[in-house]
């Protein structure tokens, strides 16, 4: 199960809104349910935080631990 990616979208969410949420699942190419679904693997995570950070304007690891 993709805890990882699952923890990416409810920071985007908390901290963005329902609209960062959609952003966040279009530039990816997966959907909120689709990434619960897939595997923790490193490069679709960096790939996740890397859009995170980018429309939330701020680096999201330490909401990660």
């Amino acid at each position: 199960m993709g805890e990882t990616l699952a923890k990416i979208f409810k920071t985007v969410e908390e901290k963005g809104g329902i609209p960062s949420r959609i952003k966040l699942a279009s530039l990816t190419g997966l959907s909120k349910k689709d990434a619960e679904e897939a595997k923790d693997k490193p490069e679709i995570i960096e790939k996740f935080i890397t859009v995170a950070n980018q429309i939330l304007g701020f680096n999201i690891d330490e909401y990660l631990r």
